[in-house]
């Protein structure tokens, strides 16, 4: 049986970007999203995971309160703190993310995988 893993959110950022880099030196940013639910009760802080093109792009561009378009997959991971216990953790890992309501950045704020991708204006939305 096939199985499909993709999910596309559009939500205000809670708090700046956090950047680093792997042990590898591969770019890495992670940051919150506030995503309402649907019918407009209620939010759900969403943690997202960008690497490389799509770290960069979201270090240089985004800031608190911005509204972004987050295009990846989940994923569930385990690590041990620093106790020794074994924690989880759900969390999206973007091949895509840009600013979203047709504000317009200086670097590239749109990456996937070297396509590049037009900004959609809020009324062009098929939802």
């Amino acid at each position: 049986m096939a199985s499909f893993n993709r999910i596309i959110l559009i939500g205000e950022l809670v708090g700046n970007p956090e950047s680093r880099s792997s042990m590898e030196g591969s770019a890495l940013t992670k940051f919150k999203l506030s995503v309402t639910r649907p019918g407009g009760v209620g939010n759900d802080l969403i943690d997202v995971v960008a690497w490389r093109d799509q770290a960069e792009a979201a270090s240089q561009n985004f800031k608190q309160g911005d509204l972004v378009l987050v295009e990846g997959k989940i994923q569930v991971r385990s690590f041990q703190n620093q106790a020794g216990e074994r924690n989880w953790a759900t969390e999206v890992v973007a091949n895509k993310v840009q600013l979203f309501g047709g504000k317009k950045v200086s670097a590239p704020a749109a990456v996937s995988s070297g396509t590049e991708v037009e900004e959609l204006p809020e009324d062009d939305l098929p939802f």
